[in-house]
This record gives C-alpha cells, structure tokens and sequence, in this order.
C-alpha cells in the first residue's frame, strides 16, 4: 500500500509488502515512476527489490537502490522498530541507515517501509541496437540505458523523449545500427534476459574483457550494463565477504 505520495516533491512512503508493479502502476496515474526495472514476474515487492538491491536496465541512468532509497522504517532481530532518513532528497541527518539496509539481505532486519525517490515517467523512448564497441560514442546523448545481451553480442542503447532526428542521426553515424521507435517488448525481453543471472562486477573500461573471461568460464547468457561494468551471467560470481562495518552491525544486531 502507498501510504504517503508527494508529487511535488517526487517522494513516495510505500509498505514493504507493496507488490513493485502495484507502485509502478499507482506513480504512472500522476506521470511518475521508481525508476527501477529488475526482472519481475508479478511478484517482487518492493521491500524484496531495496532488501535484495535488485535492478534493471535503467540503472545505467537512474542508479541502484541504494541511490533511490531515502529513508526506512524496519525491525530489528530484537523487536525494536528503528526508522532512519527522512522524507526529502537532500538529508544528511545521522547515520545513513537507509543506504545500510538496503542489499543487506534480511540481515540487519526486516524493512516495513520506504521512502523512494521518484522520477518522470518518460514521454517516449527509442533505442538503438549496435555493436558493444560503439558505446561511448552515445554518452554525449545520456541515454537511460546501455545494455549487453549475448548470445546475440549486441548493444541496446534506450533515449528517453529524445527527437527521432537526433536518434536517426546517430543510428546512421554506425554502421549496422537499427533505430527501434517502439521499444517495450525489446526491453521486456532484455530484462527477462537477466533473470537468474549472477551479478559480476568490473571496471567499466574493462566491460568488453570481462564479457570475454565469462564467454570463456562458459556462459551461455550475458546482459548487464555494459558501461557500468555490472554484468550478469549464467556462472557463479565469486562469494563477497561482509565488509568490516556490515560485520560491526551484524554483531551488534545479534548481541
């Protein structure tokens, strides 16, 4: 349930249990949206998507969870219900709970609601389909998304309310490049792509060696933001170890 929605402020106070497409739905009512897209069945709530730090394409522009959560309302193992953020863009206020909670996968507690920043939903979107070396040529433009898919070893490079002009200029600037008007089941079928994968973080100049190193561990399947340098793939990523203050705070929590 939305519980609190600003759209003035482009703010929203949402309950965890709040099924993601439910939200996505209630925001476009007013031109709005929680600008994350991970893979969604129907079932991912938003508490799951900011415990999990899950994200979609749109994370090239708009960023992770972490980026998007402003503050948290959440229990702890104990039973004490903490609340830390707060409900504008700008809060600098005490420790910085919600960025901490977010991805921490249940550990630190069970998140009860959120407070999420908000974007425009976009008029209209267009994306270019190239080649993996042609990548940087498109910052200047700020495209929303740039993605890898392999086995197709393409790119997919979304504009949001973009002039087609400008899209069809670029698109003829590389060779082989197709202009895509209306790009829903593209990018549809690029984030079902991603589903089940395994999040491999590299550099982002080393995008490209990376999708090699993963071809050659034997990956069938890789998609990701190729300009981030977070791709995923059907092989296992290497297990991450808590860092020294998540380790603090687990402690603290159990004692």
């Amino acid at each position: 349930m939305v519980i609190e929605h600003e759209a003035g402020d482009l703010t929203c106070t949402v309950e965890a249990a709040t099924p993601l497409v439910e939200l996505q739905q209630h925001l476009a009512a007013s031109g709005q949206m929680l600008a994350l897209d991970p893979p969604d069945d129907g079932s991912l709530t938003v508490g799951k998507v900011f415990d999990r730090a899950l994200f979609g394409p749109r994370a090239h522009r708009y960023g992770r969870p972490r980026d998007l959560v402003l503050g948290v309302r959440a229990r702890l193992p104990g039973g004490q219900v903490v609340h830390g953020g707060g409900k504008v863009v700008k809060n600098v206020a005490g420790y910085d709970l919600p960025k901490l909670f977010t991805g921490a996968h249940g550990r630190l507690g069970e998140l009860l609601e959120l407070t999420l920043r908000l974007h425009p939903l976009p008029a209209a979107t267009c994306t270019l389909v190239t080649d993996p070396g042609d990548a940087a040529a498109f910052e200047p433009l700020a495209p929303a998304c740039v993605d890898y898919a392999w086995p197709q070893d393409r790119l997919l490079v979304r504009f949001e309310s973009v002039a087609a002009a400008e899209l069809a200029a670029a698109a003829g600037a590389v060779a082989g490049g197709e202009l895509v008007e209306h790009d829903d089941e593209l990018w549809a079928a690029q984030r079902a792509l991603q589903g089940g994968l395994e999040l491999h973080r590299c550099d982002p100049a080393g995008a490209a060696a990376e999708a090699e190193r993963l071809r050659g561990l034997g990956a069938s399947r890789i998609t990701g933001r190729w300009a981030r340098g977070w791709l995923f793939a059907d092989v296992p990523a290497p297990r991450r170890e808590p860092t020294a203050l998540e380790r603090r705070v687990i402690e603290r929590f159990a004692a």
